[in-house]
């Protein structure tokens, strides 16, 4: 009698645990990291508002790591140790692939979600008779970048758009975004290089007297000669008034936006966070300015070029929001 009661009692805590399902995320993940730029970037700011919301809607707290660029955290994220991360969709795929500025390819990364579009231009005193990149020959401009050798290609494309290279500017290396921040507000540089609605430009705008964008040159030749330098760049219009430093229609450059997470991360906190960022999607943007381009309708793209997390698939699917396209794009992605 003994024995068949311990059997039923075995038989009960193996249905109650079948029927409990897996442990849920808050248990096998309580915190996180996310890695951004340094302190005062857009990036930084956009790292900061996904967390704060995140950290606020789940177990899960989120710890924001600034870096001076993604050269410097995806060798981390590629051996699993760091968590999250913001980036461009072009550092996405030349890291991804080991390609251009990267001699490594880091294929341990994958998307969360698409967010908004960067948007980066030289600014320059608003009193400059400076008003496209063409203007620029013969000036003091921020270069070498070797903590985030892709601003260099970035920068590089735009001039590339009115026929320019560094060769026809007056070379001022620095060592990230920051310091050419830094070295333009000092009045070492004539132009500075950075995202529009960032940190910097604000306090740039404001120690300087005010400072405008210029505008790259949008024909369809300098669109042509900005993605040859830069794949994936394409030229945008951000209409007079809608940021800082944004007196008139200015053109610049563009690229997408990912959060982006390591292989490894498990499919819970993937699924977790995508969930949060999409059902507190107004919080995200009316909290934080930068984030107010990180809408529903662009977190699963047709047009990204490294593979999505499975957990974030996962939640997308259950959205309805993951067409049968993305199923074709996923599997040519993961077997590049």
């Amino acid at each position: 009698m003994k024995t068949i009661c311990l059997k039923r009692l075995a038989i009960v805590l193996a249905t109650l645990i079948l029927s409990t399902g897996p442990l849920p995320a808050a248990e096998q993940q309580r915190s996180a990291t996310l890695a951004t730029h340094a302190v005062g970037s857009l990036y930084n700011a956009i790292g900061t508002g996904i967390a704060t919301v995140v950290s606020r809607h789940t177990p899960m707290i989120v710890r924001v790591q600034p870096f001076a660029g993604p050269p410097a955290w995806l060798p981390s994220m590629n051996a699993g140790e760091t968590d999250m991360g913001v980036l461009t969709s072009a550092d996405a795929v030349t890291s991804y692939k080991g390609i251009i500025l990267y001699k490594k390819p880091f294929q341990n990364t994958r998307i969360l979600v698409v967010g908004g579009a960067l948007q980066l231009s030289f600014y320059v005193p608003k009193e400059a008779p400076i008003e496209t990149v063409a203007d620029l020959k013969g000036k003091r401009i921020p270069t070498d970048y070797p903590g985030t050798p892709i601003v260099m290609l970035s920068s590089t494309a735009a001039l590339a758009t009115a026929g320019l290279s560094y060769n026809d500017i007056v070379k001022v290396p620095v060592s990230d975004l920051q310091s050419g921040a830094q070295a333009f507000m000092e009045g070492r540089t004539d132009a500075g290089w950075h995202s529009v609605g960032s940190p910097a430009v604000e306090e740039a705008n404001a120690r300087r007297g005010g400072v405008k964008f210029i505008s790259v040159i949008a024909t369809p030749e300098g669109a042509k000669k900005m993605g040859e330098v830069y794949p994936g760049s394409y030229p945008t219009i951000i209409k007079a008034g809608s940021a800082t430093g944004v007196p008139k229609d200015t053109a610049v450059l563009t690229n997408d936006i990912y959060l982006v997470a390591a292989k490894e991360f498990s499919d819970e906190a993937a699924y977790n966070t995508v969930k949060t960022l999409w059902e507190f999607n107004q919080e995200l943007g009316a909290a934080y300015p930068a984030l107010k381009a990180w809408q529903r309708e662009r977190m699963v793209s047709k047009n990204a070029f490294i593979p999505y997390h499975p957990g974030a698939i996962k939640f997308f699917k259950e959205k309805q929001s993951w067409p049968k396209e993305m199923e074709a794009l996923q599997s040519k992605l993961l077997a590049q």
